[in-house]
């Protein structure tokens, strides 16, 4: 049969240019020696995954004079394989068939697109094949495609080549052709199966199984699956569900036979975890017809295990297709795992940081902080204080910074003007001619309440309060940094006409001079604001403040989803919160009023109507600033170099940090993970023995491609990866498909 291999030839079209390229994967073609025919066949099978290959082109090479063969047409294109007919050029026996050609705008973002056959031939536009595709005469295509292929002579396809072993296709999405498919799923009970994979051949394809899986049964009632593991080692593997013809509901993984004291050593990285905030979660799992899904499973070797065998069975159940089990053997070997084999990314060894709690101790505080305290109804943090009202929200935020932000004063000012409240107005008794007599104040009554103090970085609070027609709940929270977070719950106790639920934040003037949010981009703050509610602006509150007091508030509530960073802030649309949006009634309006009195921005919700028991969440998240004073030698004397440059340079241009940003030789590839550590530690040790700081760029909102648990974390569905339109760079459009932002 074919070999695939890496064919480590020449880019056609460097990255980052414009311009067009055979593509990254190609067939070798051997025409026997001696072969003097005006048309040759060959059949490649190529077993590709990508959608739609008949509407790609194809191009055929002589390999000896690296130019395309002019007559040259596909007569067939399919995923399995495709046929090919040819002139071959006398005395030239090697050939190469390019089945993905592509062509790009060039740039850090290109735009890249896989011209169709027909594309090729057109006239020249924004690119130009001229010269490097076929353009068979039309007499010999005509005379081709009308003979039988038994009355062609046979070309072979030897290898599929891949530019480099980065962009091959082998072996995880290398497809089993569906007669492969069908045999292997044949006797399958319930029509599905499970199938063990080892760490090092992460499932890629969604709709295909892989060629080399097709070479066994799913018929066995029970799987197996062995390995070798050491001592403390983080160990992964996957169960791949192939759901078969119909879905698969309510997915679950358990554990059973294990060595009882490995229960907290086992998961399931698809079925649950522990989110950003430190917080555990479990998942539904539904897997469609049709759909191959990894379920990747960790087992975190005890270090105190005795070497030796042992074995235990991992049952996947749905709740409509009843359940598959697989053995699992495992031969612990003396040896212990440096570092539990995080060294080892490739391993999937880290993939055991998705439910890492680092960096969520609760008694942690950055320097300067301080920690939160509390004295009755007021709390201090660093440089400002916060005073509660017997609903639990401010009666006063007071600022200790000093106009130079260098220390604090001794008294502190005000940053409220006057304390908040949330306002319920209820609509009148109904007058004769139908109109409502005016709006009725509701008033509550507070129970009593304590401030807890969970950790040095967190004090938080709980106040129910009762009026006529509402219960209410304020929960708030402060946090060291000057995080203020109050979920506030409305319940309607009988049917009722709401007139306005507004929060009224009201601060005097010198902590509203200036503003920054509602589509203002900074400076004096306006006289006068009037904001509604637009998906497409994400834009849910604002910043209002002066040099050394201020307040920045957003408005949410508990099906909040933040935004995507940057370049892609637009892509995910804001979720509304529903009870301040209340379909476009909501909105912010900011008047001041007259002769330097206080600023006032009206939180309002507009009109409703009620039935006994419904539930309102108008939450509401403040950020007290300034944070912490400035250190202006220290700020001054730090100057940053944006450029890797010799450690010499740093220093020559005055520079005490460096900031190494990504594509060059110490860190070659954006955010995580790093690479060529050897060459980046000895430039940061360098660094640090010449008095400089290096920092690595590395950030939240791009992973590169080069990552090695990328087709893990797109197992997990959107838990990770957020979905977007694809595109981009041709080694993501060639083996991420669809659904993913491209960068």
């Amino acid at each position: 049969g074919v070999l695939f291999e890496p064919g480590n030839w020449e880019p056609h079209l460097a990255a980052g240019d414009s311009g067009v390229s055979w593509g990254n994967h190609r067939a070798v073609v051997e025409v026997s020696s001696g072969e003097d025919s005006d048309a040759v066949l060959v059949t490649i099978p190529w077993r590709r995954h990508d959608q739609d290959p008949a509407a790609k082109a194809v191009i055929v090479v002589d390999a000896t004079t690296g130019e395309a063969v002019l007559n040259a047409v596909a007569t067939r294109v399919e995923s399995a394989s495709g046929d090919v007919v040819f002139q071959p050029n006398a005395g030239s026996s090697e050939y190469h068939v390019y089945y993905m050609p592509w062509q790009s705008t060039g740039s850090y973002y290109p735009t890249i697109t896989y011209p169709t056959q027909a594309e090729l031939g057109e006239l020249p536009g924004e690119f130009s094949w001229a010269g490097l595709v076929p353009n068979p005469e039309p007499e010999w295509e005509q005379r081709v495609r009308a003979l039988a292929q038994t009355d062609l002579p046979r070309a072979e396809a030897t290898l599929i080549q891949s530019v480099n072993e980065f962009h091959s296709f082998f072996p995880m999405e290398v497809i089993a052709t569906s007669d492969e498919t069908a045999a292997f799923m044949a006797g399958a009970a319930e029509g599905w199966t499970v199938v063990p994979e080892h760490r090092d051949y992460p499932v890629r394809m969604r709709h295909f199984i892989p060629q080399h899986w097709a070479r066994v049964t799913a018929a066995a009632p029970v799987q197996e699956f062995s390995s070798q593991v050491l001592k403390g080692e983080a160990f992964t593997f996957q169960l791949v569900l192939v759901s078969g013809d119909e879905p698969l509901d309510d997915v679950r993984v358990s554990f059973n036979g294990f060595p009882s004291s490995w229960f907290d050593v086992l998961t399931c990285f698809n079925c649950s975890g522990t989110d950003e905030k430190g917080v555990p979660f479990t998942k539904e799992i539904h897997v469609p017809a049709g759909t191959v899904q990894p379920l990747w499973i960790g087992i975190w070797i005890p270090d105190d295990q005795p070497a030796g065998e042992l074995e235990g069975t991992i049952t996947v159940s749905s709740s409509n297709r009843g359940r598959r089990s697989t053995l699992v053997r495992l031969d612990v070997q003396e040896g212990r795992a440096i570092n539990s084999g995080f060294d080892e990314p490739e391993l999937q060894t880290r993939l055991f940081w998705l439910n890492s709690i680092a960096g969520r101790d609760p008694d942690f505080l950055i320097e300067p902080f301080e920690p939160v305290s509390v004295e009755g109804r007021s709390l201090s943090i660093l440089g400002r204080r916060v005073e509660l009202t017997e609903s639990g929200l401010p009666a006063d935020i007071l600022s200790y910074f000093t106009p130079e932000l260098t220390g604090f004063a001794e008294q502190p000012e005000s940053i409220l003007a006057r304390p908040l409240a949330l306002e319920v107005t209820t609509v009148g008794e109904q007058q004769t001619r139908g109109q409502p007599s005016g709006g009725q104040a509701e008033v509550f009554e507070h129970a009593p309440f304590d401030i807890q103090s969970e950790s040095h970085g967190r004090a938080r609070w709980t106040v129910e309060s009762g009026s006529e027609h509402f219960s209410m709940t304020v929960e708030g929270a402060l946090e060291y940094d000057g995080m203020l977070d109050y979920r506030i719950s409305l319940v309607a106790l009988v049917d009722v006409e709401v007139e306005e639920i507004a929060l009224p934040i009201s601060l005097v003037p010198d902590a509203a001079e200036y503003m920054l949010g509602l589509g203002h981009k900074g400076g004096k703050r306006p006289a006068e604001i009037d904001w509604s509610w637009n998906v497409e602006n994400h834009q849910e509150g604002a910043w209002l403040g002066g040099v050394h007091k201020g307040l920045q508030y957003v408005l949410r509530d508990d099906e909040y989803v933040r935004p995507l960073n940057t370049n892609f802030y637009r892509n995910q649309p804001l979720v509304m919160p529903t009870s301040w949006f209340n379909e476009g009634r909501g909105g912010i309006r900011i008047t001041e009023e007259p002769d330097g009195g206080a600023v006032t921005a009206l939180n309002y919700s507009g009109p409703r109507t009620l039935s006994t028991g419904d539930t309102l969440q108008f939450n509401v998240r403040f950020l007290i600033t300034p944070f912490k004073p400035i250190d202006t030698a220290a700020h001054f004397n730090t100057r940053f170099v944006h450029q890797y440059v010799p450690v010499d340079s740093v220093r020559a241009w005055g520079g005490t940090v460096v900031n190494i940003h990504h594509a060059n030789e110490i860190n070659p590839y954006i955010n995580y993970p790093f690479f060529n550590l050897e060459q980046q530690a000895a430039y940061i040790d360098e660094a640090h023995e010449k008095g400089i700081k290096v920092k690595l760029y590395n950030t939240i909102r791009e992973l590169t491609y080069k990552a090695n648990e990328l087709f893990a974390l797109r197992s997990l569905g959107d838990e990770i990866l957020n979905d977007g339109e694809g595109g981009g760079h041709s080694w993501m459009q060639e083996h991420l498909g669809s659904h993913y932002h491209s960068a």
